[in-house]
């Protein structure tokens, strides 16, 4: 009994030892756990429920998720068949949050969600940077860059979209934005998550 005893402890231990912090963010779900149908420059948040987020923090500073999180497009341009976006996400939980990586993106087209899997921090040099741990006061917000081409390809021609689902590092949930656009899944890229306001142009 007591070397059972022991044993359970000594395994508690080891678990309780194993928080690395924030991490890049998981898949983007598929499922339900996320809505809003709004136009573009509006927020958009997810519905209440159980996260499945880590529920990691730091420091005493609890983890950004998507569930107290809302999702705006700050700006976006595009030029040679290519579609840069400027997101912004305001923290409206009543205490600040902290985040560090890669958010997820995935896109509703007419035959559902095509879990798009973006490439991290490559291909432009306002996206490739090495991520850093921000802190994000209440009422503040977040920022991150994407872009994607809307051009046909060989592979076939660009698919058209209606809705965005935003996906904070570290987190399982997702905000759902409402955007109407045209993009290759195959080409979207995002930076990292930073707290500093990235230029439109």
């Amino acid at each position: 009994m007591t070397k059972a005893l022991a044993v359970v402890i000594l395994i508690a231990a080891f678990l309780a030892g194993c928080d690395n912090g924030p991490k890049d963010a998981g898949p983007v779900p598929t499922g339900r756990s996320s809505h809003s149908s709004l136009t573009a420059g509006d927020e958009g948040t997810v519905s209440t429920g159980e996260s499945t987020s880590s529920g990691e923090e730091t420091a005493g500073v609890a983890l950004c998720n998507d569930e107290v999180m809302a999702v705006r497009i700050v700006g976006q341009g595009g030029a040679a068949g290519t579609i840069r976006t400027v997101w912004g996400v305001r923290n409206t939980a009543p205490e600040s949050c902290v985040s560090k990586g890669y958010p997820g993106m995935d896109f509703h087209a007419a035959s559902g969600w095509l879990d798009t899997q973006v490439a991290r921090g490559t291909g432009f040099t306002d996206i490739d940077q090495t991520p850093s741990q921000i802190t994000i006061g209440r009422g503040k917000s977040l920022y991150f860059i994407s872009y994607w081409s809307d051009v046909d390809t060989a592979a076939g021609p660009c698919v058209q979209f209606d809705r965005v689902k935003v996906t904070l590092p570290d987190n399982f949930t997702s905000a759902e934005h409402a955007a109407i656009g045209c993009l290759d899944p195959e080409s979207v890229r995002v930076g990292p998550v930073t707290d500093t306001l990235p230029s439109n142009g």
